[in-house]
């Protein structure tokens, strides 16, 4: 949805989309062990030992509240982490004009944090990653009254308040793009040189979508980690922004129900790959699982070219953006069957309109000449 707001709406290829996400992801790990630690009594520490990984995996199996109230924490800091690592990309990357420019710039900007991330284990834990970061719901195990309690009940529980956070999120950016913001935004991305001459300031506007969109990606960065249960820098490679741009375009671009079934196809895709890859090296034990997620990335790759040639707007195109003032007149309220790109009712009353002045002129016309006639 963030990539969709930057890019979609305002015309913003963000090629380091990586950069916030993995933000997102590396503070909420951060923040949750550090505060767990200091809940435990005990001093800050090196994180990344292998001693206190035990230990914040013990207190968060037997402090159900302690650790949800933690991880809401650890959401919240990493909203803001990301928001602002957005405003600080922004003044380097809006000193380019051009969009592609800016794109550029950010995947510089993302690879860069990844390189950082692993090459600093005092920071980031280095090659191994962030780990023990167990999802918030995993006392439940202890509950007496669950006996028949398996693990894919926390899992049940933290997916569905990712899917209720990710629908939260689908909600904002609906409406802010049916919002003046949101005209500005394809004002902008439609063509800068009117939006400029029409007095809007462009580079606020960027900012301001980079920063939004830099907010929602720092939380689904911190909601992936808690799901894994690590914070690895390699998870957050380019090749993840790209594949996030085949689902834009598969779906819709600027079209945030679109969204979800490009999202919904490619990690059907990407699932499908692990599982066709376990299945076949049980068969042939010789057989490398590598080679369908590199199958994969070739797939996508292929996909992306036939929606450039043949569905540039993807599958579901950019809709009417629905004001106040779309819904004061009853347009798009026809009949079934009748094809949305009609004219709404105000347009044939205004063609009506102005055919009635010249019906009346043709009449006066015809009757002065027939009495011409009859003299």
């Amino acid at each position: 949805m963030s990539l969709n707001l930057e890019y979609g709406f305002g015309g913003q290829p963000n090629f380091g989309q990586v950069l916030f996400y993995g933000a997102g992801a590396f503070t909420a790990g951060i923040v949750s062990s550090t505060l767990i630690r200091l809940y435990s009594g005990f001093p800050p520490a090196d994180i990344c030992d292998v001693n206190l990984l035990v230990q914040r995996e013990a207190i968060v199996n037997s402090n159900g509240g302690i650790a949800v109230a933690i991880w809401v924490v650890a959401l919240i800091v990493a909203i803001g982490v990301g928001a602002g690592a957005g405003l600080l990309a922004s003044y380097p990357a809006l000193r380019v004009k051009e969009e592609w420019y800016l794109g550029m710039v950010l995947l510089v900007a993302g690879e860069m944090f990844r390189i950082i991330a692993r090459n600093t284990p005092q920071f980031f834990c280095g090659y191994n990653g962030l780990a023990g970061l167990l999802q918030p719901f995993a006392s439940l195990d202890n509950v007496v009254s669950l006996k028949n309690y398996s693990p894919e009940l926390a899992e049940g529980i933290y997916t569905a308040v990712i899917l209720v956070l990710a629908f939260i999120c689908y909600l904002i950016v609906q409406r802010m793009s049916n919002s003046p913001f949101g005209r500005v935004l394809k004002s902008v991305r439609d063509d800068r040189i009117a939006a400029e001459t029409a007095g809007k300031d462009i580079n606020k506007v960027r900012k301001q979508v980079l920063i939004i969109g830099s907010a929602m990606a720092g939380l689904a960065g911190a909601l992936y980690s808690f799901y894994i249960g690590v914070a690895i820098a390699d998870d957050y490679i380019s090749a993840v922004t790209f594949s996030l741009f085949v689902m834009i375009v598969l779906g819709g671009i600027a079209n945030n129900r679109g969204v979800f079934v490009g999202v919904a196809i490619l990690t059907a895709l990407d699932r499908g790959t692990l599982i066709l890859g376990t299945l076949l090296q049980g068969v042939f034990p010789h057989f490398d699982p590598n080679l369908l997620s590199y199958l994969r990335y070739m797939l996508e790759a292929a996909l992306l070219l036939v929606l450039l040639m043949f569905r540039p707007k993807g599958i579901f195109p950019e809709g009417r953006v629905k004001t106040k003032a779309y819904t004061l007149f009853d347009f798009g309220k026809g009949k079934k069957g009748e094809d949305e790109t009609t004219s709404p009712p105000a347009e044939k009353q205004t063609e009506k309109k102005n055919e009635e002045p010249s019906k009346v002129i043709e009449q006066q016309a015809s009757a002065t000449t027939t009495k011409q006639q009859q003299q």
